[in-house]
C-alpha cells in the first residue's frame, strides 16, 4: 500500500480533543449499549464538517456549542470503509474551543473486541458481563472518538448498571448514586483519567469478587474475578504488587495513579490488555489453582502480569505517536517483563529462558523473506492487526537486550528514566528515545540501531581462522535458500560482536563493514556469549568440532550451550550446512541437564519430524530421538524431588512428553498407568493426558471431551485440548475438530484444539479440511480479532510438499481477505522452504540413520 494511501486513513490534525465525559447503559442481557457524550474540543480552522472515528454505532442528538452559540446538524453520515462518521453542521463550527454533544447506540459484540459481552457459567446458569478491547482502533466501536493514541485526551466516564453489579473504570469511583427513575440501577461516576489515549480506555460491568492488598507506597492492587475464583487470585495480587514496586524503582518515577486494577475476563481475545489502572487479563493469564494450575501455569502468570504492568509506564505514560512505533510499546514491556520476574523469582532462570522464549521466536520469523521491520509504516486497522507478532515483541526485546548490553546497564537506565520523564503524558517517537540514550551514554545511539529498527532481518556472522586470527563475515540469515535468492539482501548492520575462549579473555568490536577480524583463540571460541547479540552464528568446521568437549562437560552457561545446537538446526533447515553435521552436533549433548537447552533440541528435531514423517525411516528417527532423550528422563525420573529446582520440573514435562510424542513404550506405559490413579500431579497431567490420548479409542476421546466441559479453570482445559489432537485415529480427530466449533469451547479456545491437530501428523489433512469448510464462520467470528484469523492460516505451515502450497495458495487466492495477507504469505514460504529441506537433505539423513541405529 502506497504511503499516501495508508495516511489518508487518519484524521485532519485541525480536530483536537481535550476531554470526553461519556455515560454508558450496557443492556447486558439484551446484548446493546447506549450511552451519551460531550467532547470538548480545539478547533484549528473554522468548518461546517467534524469527522470522528465510529463503526457499528448509531448516532444521534449532535449539536455543537462554541462562541457562546449552539449549532445544530443538518446531515450525518457514515462511511463504513474509513470506519467514521461525520457531522455537517448549518453553519461552520468557529475557530477554538467547543463542545460536541450527542448520543449513541451500539450492540454489545460476542466477538471480544470493542465493548462486548462475555459468558460464563455459575451455579449451573449463564451470566454475562460486559467488557472492553480497544487496542488498536476499536475504541471506535464503544463511542464516537479520535481513535489515534496521538490524539490523548482526558476521560471522565459514569456507568448506569444494576445496583448488584460491580463496576470497573481506569480510576476510582468518584461518586455512586442510585436512581430514582430507575429503579435498582446505580449511577457510577468516576475520577477523570490522566491525559491518555483511547486505546487505553476500558469501563467493565459484572458480577466480580475482589482481593486487595497495597504496595510500599500505598498503591491499592486489587484482582476481580467472576465469583467462585477468589481462591485463585493469592500468587497475581502478590505478584503484581511486587512488580509495581520495583518498576517504581527502576524507572524513578512513581505510579501514577492511586489504584491498579487486575481483572479476569472469561472470554478475551489476547493474553491481557494494559488498560490504564485497568488491566484485563484471560483467565489463563491471571489465576493460578494450587490443585490445578502447573509450574508452567505459575510462570506464565507472572510474566503476562509483569508485561502489563511494564506498560502502565511505557506505553500508558508515554506513547507512541502512531502505531508506526508499535515496538516501543511491545518490545520493551517484552523486555522489561523479564527483568521484574528475575527480580521477583530470581530462581527461575528466566534470562536463560528469554533465550529461547524470545530471542529464538524472533531469529525464527525474522529469517523470512516475508517479515517486517521493526518499524513499519501502517495506516488502515488490518494492517496495525498484523505487525503484533514475535517482531514487535520479541525482536523488539531482542534488540532492546542487546542495545543494553552493549550500553552499559547504568547508562541504559539513565536514558529510559530521562525519556519517560521528558515525554510523561505525551507522545514519542523511537528516535526520541535513542536521543536520550544517546545523552546518557554518549555512544551513536541512532546510527547503531538504524539498521535493527528500519530493516527487516538479522544478520548471520561466518567465523573462520585465518592465521593470527578470527575472520568475522556477516551477511542476512534467511530461513531457506529460496528465501535468500528471492531477496538478494545487502544489509549492513552495526553488530557488537564478543567472543570468549577457553581462558575465559573475551575480546570485541563493532562490525559496521562485510568483514572484521579479532584475535585467534588458544583453544576454543563461542562467539556472542550470553547470547546478547541479536544475530546467528556460522562456525567453521574445525571451530565447531573444538567446542564439542566444552559442550560435552558443560563448560559453557546454558544459553551459549543452547545457541550452537539452534544454530546447527537453522543452518541445516537453511541450506547452509547439511543436516547430518546437526545431527553428528547431538552427541555433544547426551548429558545434557538444562531445560532451555533441551527446550531447543527438542525443537531442532521436532522440525525434522515434521519432514521426516511418513518416510521409510521415520521408524528409526523415533528410536534414535528415544535415545537421546532416555538418559534425561532417568535422571530425573516420574517424581519430582524435594527442593528441585523450578526448570527441573519443567524439564520432566517436556522430557516425558516429548519420549511419548515419540512412541517410546516404556514411557507411555507408565503415562497410562499414571492416567489411571485417582490424584494426578498438576506438573504431570499434561503427560498423564498425552500417553493416554496416544493409545486410546473412542472412550478416552469421550471422557476427554466430558473433562474438558467440566475442568476447573482453563489451563486444565488448554491440557486437555493438547490431548485431544494427540489421537492416533483420524477419526478421533475429526472429532476434536468438530467439538472446536461446538458451544462448549469458548471462541479464544478454537485455536488451541485446532491446533493441536495440526501439529498432530496424522491430523494435518483434516485440519486443512476443516478449515476450508469453516472458514466463513471463522471470518466471522475473527474478522474483528484478525490476529487470531491469521494464527488459523499459520497451521498451514505444518505442510511440507509444493503440491500442499499450491492447494494453500489457491484457496486463499479466492477469499481475498486481505487483513490476513501476511500470514499466508509467510505460510507459504515456510511450506515452500519444507519441501526445499526435504529434496535436500532427506536422502542423507536417512542413510545417517540406518548407519546411526544399525
Amino acid at each position: 500500500m502506497a504511503t499516501s494511501k495508508k495516511r489518508s486513513v487518519r484524521l485532519p490534525g485541525w480536530f483536537i480533543p481535550e476531554r470526553y465525559v461519556l455515560e454508558l447503559e450496557p443492556a447486558i442481557e439484551q446484548a446493546t449499549f447506549r450511552g451519551s457524550e460531550i467532547l470538548h474540543y480545539t478547533l484549528k480552522k473554522a468548518s461546517r464538517d467534524v469527522t470522528l472515528y465510529a463503526i457499528d454505532l448509531k448516532v444521534s442528538n449532535v449539536r455543537a456549542v462554541a462562541g457562546g452559540q449552539t449549532f445544530d446538524t443538518v446531515k450525518i453520515s457514515y462511511n463504513k470503509k474509513s470506519e467514521t462518521v461525520t457531522f455537517t453542521f448549518k453553519k461552520p463550527l468557529p475557530k477554538g474551543k467547543g463542545r460536541l454533544y450527542l448520543s449513541f447506540e451500539g450492540i454489545l459484540n460476542d466477538r471480544m473486541h470493542g465493548f462486548y459481552r462475555s459468558t460464563y457459567t455459575h451455579e449451573g446458569h449463564e451470566r454475562f458481563l460486559a467488557t472492553t478491547q480497544f487496542e488498536a482502533t476499536d475504541a471506535r466501536r464503544a463511542f464516537p472518538c479520535v481513535d489515534e493514541p496521538a490524539a490523548k485526551a482526558v476521560f471522565e466516564v459514569t456507568v448506569i448498571a444494576p445496583e448488584h453489579l460491580t463496576v470497573i473504570s481506569n480510576t476510582v469511583e468518584k461518586a455512586i448514586e442510585k436512581l430514582d427513575n430507575h429503579p435498582g440501577y446505580t449511577s457510577v461516576t468516576f475520577v477523570p483519567t490522566p491525559k491518555m489515549s483511547t486505546y487505553l480506555l476500558a469501563f467493565i460491568v459484572g458480577d466480580f469478587e475482589q482481593v486487595s492488598g497495597k504496595t510500599k507506597r500505598g498503591v491499592t492492587v486489587r484482582v476481580f474475578v467472576t465469583p467462585g475464583k477468589k481462591t485463585h487470585t493469592k500468587f497475581a495480587l502478590d505478584t503484581a504488587i511486587k512488580c509495581l514496586d520495583f518498576y517504581e524503582t527502576y524507572f524513578d518515577i512513581p505510579y501514577p495513579l492511586p489504584i491498579l486494577d487486575l481483572i479476569a475476563i472469561p472470554d478475551f481475545a489476547a493474553g491481557a490488555m494494559e488498560n490504564w489502572g485497568a488491566v484485563t487479563y484471560r483467565e489463563s493469564a491471571l489465576l493460578f489453582d494450587e490443585q490445578n494450575s502447573s509450574l508452567a501455569n505459575k510462570q506464565r502468570v507472572a510474566i503476562v502480569i509483569a508485561h502489563e504492568l511494564a506498560h502502565q509506564w511505557f506505553g500508558n505514560l508515554v506513547t507512541m505517536e502512531w502505531w508506526t512505533d508499535l515496538w516501543l510499546n511491545e518490545g520493551f514491556a517484552s523486555y522489561m517483563e523479564y527483568l521484574a520476574v528475575n527480580h521477583v523469582f530470581p530462581e527461575w532462570d528466566i534470562w536463560t529462558q528469554f533465550t529461547n522464549d524470545d530471542l529464538g521466536s524472533a531469529l525464527r520469523l525474522d529469517a523470512l523473506y516475508h517479515t517486517h521491520p521493526i518499524e513499519v509504516e501502517v495506516g488502515h486497522p488490518a494492517e496495525i492487526d498484523e505487525i503484533f507478532d514475535a517482531v514487535s515483541y520479541s525482536k523488539g526485546a531482542s534488540v532492546i537486550r542487546m542495545l543494553a548490553t552493549y550500553l552499559g546497564e547504568k547508562d541504559f537506565r539513565s536514558g529510559l528514566r530521562a525519556y519517560l520523564k521528558k515525554h510523561a503524558h505525551q507522545n514519542a517517537v523511537t528516535t526520541d528515545l535513542w536521543k536520550a540514550l544517546e545523552k546518557t551514554s554518549r555512544k551513536p545511539v541512532r546510527a547503531f540501531m538504524k539498521q535493527w529498527t528500519g530493516e527487516s532481518g538479522y544478520p548471520i556472522l561466518k567465523v573462520f581462522p585465518k592465521g593470527e586470527q578470527l575472520r568475522i563475515e556477516q551477511s542476512r540469515f534467511f530461513m531457506s535458500p529460496l528465501s535468500k535468492e528471492k531477496a538478494g539482501d545487502a544489509t549492513l548492520w552495526q553488530i557488537p560482536v564478543s567472543a570468549i575462549d577457553s581462558r575465559g579473555k573475551k575480546t570485541s568490536l563493532l562490525l559496521s563493514k562485510r568483514v572484521g577480524e579479532l584475535p585467534a583463540p588458544k583453544d576454543w571460541v563461542k562467539v556472542n556469549p550470553g547470547e546478547t547479540g541479536f544475530y546467528r552464528v556460522d562456525y567453521a568446521p574445525s571451530l565447531l568440532m573444538d567446542l564439542k568437549p566444552t559442550l560435552e562437560k558443560k563448560l559453557l552457561p546454558p544459553a551459549d550451550r543452547l545457541a550452537i545446537v539452534r544454530d546447527a538446526f537453522a543452518l541445516a533447515e537453511a541450506g547452509e550446512s547439511a543436516t547430518t553435521d546437526a545431527l553428528n552436533l547431538l552427541t555433544a549433548y547426551e548429558n545434557e541437564t538444562d531445560y532451555t537447552v533441551w527446550v531447543e533440541i527438542v525443537t531442532g528435531l521436532g522440525a525434522l519430524k515434521k519432514i521426516l514423517y511418513g518416510s521409510k525411516t521415520y521408524a528409526k528417527f523415533e528410536r534414535y530421538c528415544a535415545r537421546l532423550l532416555l538418559p534425561a528422563a532417568k535422571r530425573l525420573g516420574w517424581s519430582a524431588k524435594r527442593g528441585e529446582r523450578h526448570t527441573e520440573t519443567l524439564l520432566r514435562e517436556l522430557i516425558l512428553n516429548t519420549l511419548i510424542g515419540y512412541g517410546h513404550k516404556e514411557t507411555v506405559a507408565r503415562g497410562v498407568a499414571l492416567y489411571g490413579k485417582k490424584t494426578i500431579p498438576t506438573d504431570m497431567r499434561s503427560v498423564a493426558y498425552h500417553a493416554a490420548a496416544k493409545t486410546g479409542g473412542s472412550a478416552e476421546h469421550a471422557v476427554f471431551i466430558r473433562k474438558y466441559k467440566e475442568a476447573p479453570n482453563q489451563q486444565e482445559q488448554t491440557r486437555i485440548a493438547r490431548a485431544l489432537g494427540a489421537f492416533s485415529d483420524p477419526k478421533l480427530l475429526q472429532k476434536t475438530l468438530e467439538f472446536s466449533m461446538s458451544k462448549h469451547v469458548r471462541p479464544q479456545d478454537t485455536l488451541s484444539l485446532v491446533h493441536a491437530v495440526w501439529g498432530n501428523p496424522e491430523g494435518r489433512l483434516l485440519s486443512w479440511a476443516h478449515l476450508k469448510k469453516n472458514w466463513n464462520e471463522l471470518v466471522r467470528r475473527y474478522t474483528i480479532t484478525n490476529r487470531m484469523l491469521s494464527y488459523f492460516i499459520m497451521g498451514t505451515a505444518f505442510f511440507v510438499s509444493e503440491k500442499d502450497a499450491q492447494a494453500v495458495g489457491a484457496f486463499f487466492k479466492k477469499t481475498k481477505l486481505a487483513k490476513t495477507n501476511r500470514a499466508l504469505a509467510q505460510s507459504l514460504e515456510k511450506i515452500h522452504a519444507n519441501a526445499a529441506w526435504i529434496a535436500r537433505d532427506k536422502k542423507a539423513v536417512e542413510q545417517w540413520l540406518e548407519e546411526e541405529i544399525f
